[in-house]
């Protein structure tokens, strides 16, 4: 038998190893790039990252290396914490110490080398394991380039997908390059590992390479490499692999330990035929390691085939030589080659076998010393459940959960609760009765992001009471409280209202008072975010009384903070106003810092936002920023006032202000929450200056890290920046699909009119560009849905406060004003009506988009009339004032078309953009060809050359159909064509710069 058969060389990959060194060339220059290898099991793509970490460690990166396994009791963050867990080991394992020192508490937890610290606790809690990991890459990334390499995604824990989302968002411009592989499943695979990589498939930065099988000239080279001058082996090669590498391997290694013409035709044959060649104690060792289902230190490995000693140290070096079995550096153990050969020999062991195995693991796992092994829990729990153990099964699943939860893997506890519930029903002594393990897995869904999972097992929960919607039954009315949490987590927040509903009718008729007004709080905040605010007010009110009789502070400030937005949607935003200062003083006596910082945020935010009192809220979040600063809490509840203090600036017009305030929080590198409000913060004070690029990186990542998030508060306001992000690329389609995915959402359960109009008017918006542009789309609904929810607006801005419904009928008669565009009559009155509503709110903003549309609808009526002018004046001096760089350059696109006179002086330098970059034919300076054209013959030419008919360069224009029709003909007479097509050529080889147009919107 051959043995140590050379490996053959990397043949037939020059693109796709060419792909991974072009992302690892592009990491070096300061730009993050992740790739995914997908391809069928043995294809290569384990071969392909081997060349790329060769290539890394010549290029003196700092390469963590790790894999998933194939049991579904893995350990949360397992490939990334095995591949820390090497690297501290590894000859850099000083150096790279030092360099994590601020961490090392929280990575020796991780890494499971000493016993777990106390952790954190709280739905927070999940977001600061990533925040961790993700810092951790970074300062590694400080010192050299990161290359971070996760195998058979496809077996990944939920905290292993989560964290390479996290990274994706956040480490845009860091030298870090991600590369997974992941095995083709099915066509119709939808596990979660490949929806994320259709999802982050979407992101700018990420790759997706697909590893075909080998193509015939491959194999050729493999086999000429291996065995010179046999090219008799070829044509057999191929044949069996079909390109496969890992299969055309074994063939060829069988062919050169016996006779070709008697090669076994299967790839099970083909891996028995040299497994079976082994002696009997090679051949228990390698049946050991294919069973082990994660990593195998020799120290483990020796335990369970009952000592070792030389004839141990025999049998795995035949299994080495026979090419079989490998050592793994990286846990000074043994795996056997390929994952293939591992699913063929596990697939062979007789049932008997795989018992007496798996039992001989959970034995040797529960030793002291194995207690050090990373994930050994979880390990315990898969390996006890394989040997048909129930009992010592459970108590390791739950063993397994709380550890799970000590690391923040919420998805991971889930999991083992949810199995340790399977198991404790089939046990009359369980370590967890069955309820608990049911509650505790629907607590750590929610913690895991996953609300919908989490009311799903409370219900599950609440069907296994004795004495279902008993009144009086206190443990069953809180059960239905934390359902009420749940759903309000997941946005449904009329299903909330029902579910604490429930809950106060269960409560006791005496007693319980302190759960009383917790579960009347939780119900009044319910039905606040359901839009039932005259209920909220009545429920927050009981809450209230309780609350001060019982001297529960934190329950009294909670109220008084829903009593307060009640009071202010309803009747009296005064009133409002006075419950909110009562929460923050209430707060201030209890000394929470965590309320105080919430009774600043909400009086912040009611004040800047619905209330549109914009400097008095912007006042408030600045003494709401120092107060939290000396409670300590900048970096989280800090960051978040900051967010609000930028998007009132945003609207007061104060640009300079708000983007300095946005650089220093992001000074304080946020996480969680306080992150995905700043990027987005980030992302409309830059779509508003024209800086395109960093917008769409800011929105891809608030994509990424709110993907599982089906409620509004942040999916709403992204899809409405997304949409007029496609506005300023001169995509109205786009945009118009991004407002159809945001009416999903606010129809899924979301009834504040304060994020839903700006949506609902970008959607006109886009709706009326679309026509404007001729470009009619097939009837998918979309317009009646417009409509129907312009109408929803109209009817629940009706009972809130002036100031509320005002804001929102802004919004509803920039609609109207959008709708008479679509229609082809914009009306100036229209739009002069809403210039002065945003003007006397102090938004120059929208004033500014408002009089650029009245002046298009005076041009459109012929009307070349001083209030045009005018009114592209005064657009043009608001945009300016603010560095509105797209809305500057439509203005001028504007006078041009319409040949109004106005100063347009050049974009202040903040202004990244300017109208000269931006993509799209220009007006010529006039060449040899052109010198005989008119200035206008020049504009109509422009405009062909574009695409526009006749009628379209007429309305862009603002001239009559006839009049273009007779330029048309003179301009074909004087350059001497006879065609659209040759006209356009002449335009093109005198054009020597670019400039688009640029339609679109403010963002509100």
């Amino acid at each position: 038998m051959t043995e140590r058969l050379a490996s053959p060389p990397l043949v037939g990959r020059e693109d796709d190893v060419a792909a991974l060194t072009a992302a690892l060339d592009e990491v070096q220059q300061g730009r993050m790039a992740t790739v995914f290898l997908v391809g069928d099991a043995g294809v290569g793509k384990t071969r392909l990252v081997q060349d790329l970490v060769s290539r890394a460690d010549r290029a003196n990166a700092t390469v963590l290396l790790g894999g998933a396994t194939d049991i579904a009791e893995s350990p949360p963050f397992w490939p990334v914490a095995s591949a820390l867990r090497t690297l501290l080991r590894s000859p850099r394992g000083e150096e790279v110490q030092r360099q994590l020192s601020p961490w090392a508490d929280q990575l020796e937890e991780l890494v499971a080398l000493r016993p777990a610290v106390p952790a954190l606790a709280g739905p927070q809690a999940r977001v600061q394991t990533l925040e961790l990991l993700h810092r951790v890459v970074l300062r590694l990334a400080g010192g050299s380039v990161v290359v971070l390499v996760v195998e058979d995604l496809q077996w990944a824990d939920r905290s292993t997908l989560d964290l390479l989302a996290y990274l994706v968002a956040n480490l845009a411009d860091k030298r870090v390059l991600v590369v997974a592989t992941h095995r083709t499943q099915l066509a119709s695979d939808s596990s979660a590992a490949r929806m994320m990589i259709s999802e982050l498939g979407r992101h700018r930065q990420v790759k997706c390479l697909e590893v075909a099988p080998l193509r015939r000239e491959a194999v050729a080279a493999m086999v000429q490499a291996v065995a010179p001058g046999r090219t008799d082996l070829v044509e057999l090669v191929w044949k069996r692999s079909a390109g496969n590498a890992f299969i055309a391997e074994e063939t060829l290694r069988a062919a050169m330990d016996g006779d070709p013409t008697g090669l076994p035709t299967t790839l099970r044959e083909l891996v028995l035929s040299r497994v079976n060649r082994l002696s009997e104690p090679a051949l228990r060792a390698v049946r050991a390691i294919a069973l082990c289902d994660g990593p195998l230190p020799h120290r483990l490995l020796e335990t369970v085939l009952d000592g070792g000693g030389p004839d141990l140290f025999d049998a795995l070096r035949e299994a080495v030589n026979a090419g079989v079995v490998v050592v793994d550096d990286g846990t000074d153990g043994y795996r056997l080659r390929h994952g293939l050969m591992t699913d063929v020999v596990v697939r062979e062991l007789l049932p008997g076998e795989r018992l007496h195995l798996h039992r001989l693991y959970a034995v040797a796992l529960e030793a002291a010393w194995a207690r050090e092994l990373p994930g050994v829990d979880a390990r315990l729990a898969h390996h006890w459940q394989s040997a048909g153990d129930v009992q010592r099964a459970a108590a390791a699943t739950v063993a397994a959960a709380e550890a799970a939860g000590r690391v923040r893997g919420y998805a991971e506890a889930h999991r083992h609760w949810l199995r340790a519930a399977r198991l404790a029903g089939q046990l009359s002594a369980a370590p967890v009765p069955r309820s608990g393990c049911l509650e505790r897995a629907a607590e750590a869904a929610h913690l895991a992001g996953d609300a919908d999972q989490a009311v799903a097992l409370l219900g599950e929960r609440l069907r296994m009471a004795e004495t279902p919607d008993e009144p009086g039954d206190l443990d069953e009315a809180l059960l239905h409280a934390r359902t009420g949490q749940y759903l309000v987590a997941a946005g449904r927040g009329a299903e909330a209202a029902l579910a604490f509903g429930r809950a106060t009718a269960l409560l006791p008729a005496v007693g319980a008072e302190q759960e009383r007004a917790e579960v009347l709080g939780g119900h009044a905040s319910a039905l606040w975010t359901a839009g039932d605010f005259a209920a909220a007010q009545s429920t927050a009110e009981r809450a209230l009384e309780l609350a001060r009789q019982m001297g529960l502070a934190v329950e009294e400030a909670r109220a008084l903070a829903t009593l307060g937005f009640s009071l202010a949607y309803r009747e009296d935003p005064e009133a409002g106003e006075n419950a909110l200062r009562e929460s923050l003083a209430v707060a201030e006596r209890a000394a929470e810092p965590r309320e105080i910082a919430r009774a600043y945020r909400s009086l912040a935010e009611l004040l800047s936002g619905p209330l549109n009192e914009l400097d008095r809220g912007i006042e408030i979040a600045r003494a709401g920023i120092e107060r939290v600063r000396a409670l300590g809490m900048v970096r989280s509840a800090g960051v978040g006032l900051i967010s609000v203090a930028a998007n009132g600036l945003f609207r007061r017009g104060r640009w300079d202000e708000a983007d300095s305030a946005i650089a220093e929080a992001w000074e304080l590198a946020p996480s969680g929450a306080e992150a995905l409000e700043l990027r987005l913060a980030r992302a409309r004070m830059d779509i508003g200056r024209g800086r395109l690029a960093p917008a769409e990186d800011d929105l891809e990542a608030v994509e990424v890290l709110s993907a599982s998030t089906v409620g509004p508060r942040y999916r709403i306001p992204l899809l409405t920046l997304r949409a007029g992000l496609a506005m300023w690329q001169d995509r109205p389609d786009v945009a118009l699909d991004h407002v159809g995915f945001g009416l999903d959402v606010v129809e899924q359960g979301s009834d504040d009119v304060w994020l839903v109009a700006p949506l609902v008017w970008h959607g006109a918006r886009a709706r009326a560009e679309l026509a404007r542009l001729g470009l009619r789309r097939p009837d998918d609904g979309t317009d009646a849905r417009l409509r129907r929810h312009v109408a929803d607006l109209t009817r629940t801005a009706a009972s809130s406060v002036p100031a509320i419904r005002d804001s929102v009928m802004g919004f509803v008669e920039m609609c109207k004003a959008e709708d008479s565009r679509a229609q082809g009559h914009s009306d100036p009155q229209a739009w002069e009506r809403v210039a002065e509503f945003w003007q006397a709110r102090q938004q120059p903003y929208p004033t500014a988009y408002a009089h650029l549309r009245r002046a298009e609808a005076l041009l459109a009526l012929r009307a070349h009339s001083a209030a045009a002018t005018e009114a592209l004046r005064q657009a043009e001096r608001l945009a300016r004032g603010l560095g509105a760089t797209p809305m500057l350059a439509e203005v001028a696109d504007l006078a041009e078309r319409g040949r109004v006179k106005i100063d347009v002086p050049a974009p202040a330098p903040h202004a990244v953009p300017t109208p000269e970059a931006m993509t799209g034919p220009a007006r010529p300076e006039p060449a040899d060809e052109l010198t005989a054209l008119t200035a206008r013959e020049l504009e109509v030419l422009t405009e062909l050359a574009n695409g526009h008919t006749n009628r379209e360069i007429a309305q862009r224009l603002f001239i009559s159909e006839k009049t273009v029709g007779v330029h048309v003909s003179r301009i074909y007479a004087k350059i001497g064509v006879h065609s659209r097509v040759q006209a356009s050529a002449v335009l093109f080889r005198s054009t020597h710069g670019r400039r688009g147009k640029h339609t679109s919107g403010p963002v509100p």
